[in-house]
């Protein structure tokens, strides 16, 4: 909902409110609010510092508890205008968000809210469980927020830009803070010119029983190595924004080694925009460190952005990668023989993610006119587990060089049912489906190739982007 603070301080959107009775309007099993603060000037000339603002705050926030008795989160946006009147907007509006927060578990404080966030009062709010500060950290109370909810937060997302993350990992006395049930931590590190302090924390374990970590730091790394510190025996999920100079400083800091991350079942590794358009995959200190990640080859998911080649070292990789369930890699352009290579050698292998395969080049023994036969007779059956393909659009390859390799995978795979083709190519890539199953060196083999046609529609739910079906623990929550 839409709150202007203005009207909360005079009165008028209690007022509003009590004219609804609870029978007419409550939500006996909301669990969620959402709140927009937007001030308007009519509403400000209507408030004087002489009026009982207080009462009024505490009024509109118990009504709201009335309405809605089960609230366990709050998100916040917007705030105060920094022309508004500083005699009323400093005093006040704290104590409105803070009253607000307080009868809840869980904040959400989304862009936008921005310097209001600094007006809360940091100190009464205490036991949540659930922590986003979506904009920069680095105020007195942002900071101390996050270390006096230490011990009950399960999920932390913090945005800064600052030096450091010293401030949530240390007190002011400098003893160290610790997060014993923190399972989810995402940090979003924007780039900062300054050369970061290297702190060490030797002794520091502050996130021992992490199981989720989404690390979006631009190099430098600064002191940010701390977070893998101590939850190596419990990490499941891993997501981290690549630079060549971070595949080289994890390494070095031996974090990760031959049987450090038993748990660790899903990897995301994203390249940082500034390293674009340079196929950064092709650097060997990349590719050492995925081959370092997980040598256990227990990873049931990788992803990977921009990455539009598979030099051989990566393809040995991924065959090393017996557990791999999921494969990732949007822009990934294959052969349709490099494809039944790759699911030849990943047995439990289900999903693709990548741009559609191509039919060159061709290997030795095959031609355009006995493609078919080729594949029937050195690649079927193969990749029992393999069942979806999701492709994006490509403008640089016509439709019908995309359909061929598609019906030659599933004379190969004998479950693989569904070429998700991106919503407004769908109608066309059937039907030049259709046409190529009726042409005479595929027509033999209709009845099985035309699952392609209609398995997709009843398991397109199982092999949405967003299903999480054999991909172990899922990928991260907003990129």
């Amino acid at each position: 909902m839409s709150v202007d603070p203005w009207s909360v301080y005079s009165g008028n959107a209690l007022a509003a409110l009590s004219h609804i009775s609870n029978n007419d309007c409550s939500f006996p099993l909301a669990r969620t609010l959402e709140v927009t603060f937007v001030s308007t000037r009519d509403n400000e000339q209507n408030v004087t510092v002489s009026q009982d603002i207080e009462a009024n705050i505490s009024a509109f926030v118990q009504r709201i508890r009335q309405l809605a008795p089960r609230l366990n989160m709050i998100k916040m946006s917007g705030g105060p205008d920094p022309m508004e009147r500083v005699d009323v907007t400093y005093l006040y509006f704290g104590s409105l968000t803070t009253q607000l927060v307080q009868f809840t578990s869980r904040i959400d404080i989304s862009y936008g809210f921005g310097r209001a966030f600094h007006f809360l009062n940091a100190d009464a709010i205490r036991n949540l469980t659930y922590l986003a500060s979506r904009f920069e950290l680095g105020g007195e109370q942002t900071v101390q927020l996050i270390r006096q909810n230490a011990p009950t937060l399960q999920y932390l997302h913090v945005a800064y830009r600052c030096v450091n993350i010293s401030g949530i990992i240390q007190d002011a006395d400098g003893s160290y803070v610790e997060y014993p049930h923190l399972q989810t931590l995402e940090v979003n590190r924007g780039y900062d010119s300054r050369t970061p302090l290297r702190y060490k924390f030797d002794g520091a374990v502050p996130f021992p029983g992490l199981r989720r970590l989404v690390c979006v730091n631009e190099y430098p790394f600064g002191d940010a190595l701390v977070l893998f510190r101590g939850n190596a025996a419990t990490l499941e999920f891993l997501q981290l924004t690549m630079t060549r100079e971070l595949a080289i400083a994890l390494p070095q800091s031996s974090i990760f080694t031959a049987t450090s991350h038993p748990k660790l079942r899903c990897v995301i590794l994203k390249l940082h925009p500034s390293m674009m358009p340079v196929n950064y995959i092709d650097d060997p200190e990349i590719i050492q460190f995925m081959m370092d990640i997980a040598p256990d080859a227990a990873v049931r998911k990788i992803s990977k952005w921009c990455v539009n080649q598979l030099p051989p070292r990566l393809l040995s990789l991924f065959g090393k990668h017996t557990s791999l369930q999921v494969l990732d890699l949007p822009d990934l352009r294959l052969s349709i023989w490099n494809a039944m290579t790759l699911i030849q050698s990943l047995p439990l292998l289900s999903d693709i993610h990548a741009a559609a395969p191509t039919l060159d080049p061709m290997p030795d023994g095959a031609t355009a006119r006995n493609v078919v036969a080729y594949v029937t007779s050195n690649y079927s059956p193969m990749g029992t587990r393999f069942r979806c393909w999701h492709f994006g659009c490509d403008f640089s390859r016509r439709m019908k060089d995309k359909v061929k390799p598609f019906l030659l995978l599933v004379l190969a795979c004998p479950n693989f049912d569904y070429a998700a083709a991106v919503d407004y190519e769908r109608e066309k890539f059937v039907k030049l489906l259709e046409k190529t199953i009726g042409m005479v060196a595929y027509k033999k083999h209709a009845p099985r190739l035309q699952r392609l046609l209609f398995g997709g529609w009843t398991n397109s739910f199982l092999h949405s982007p967003n299903s999480t079906r054999g991909s172990g623990n899922g990928s991260s929550q907003p990129n």
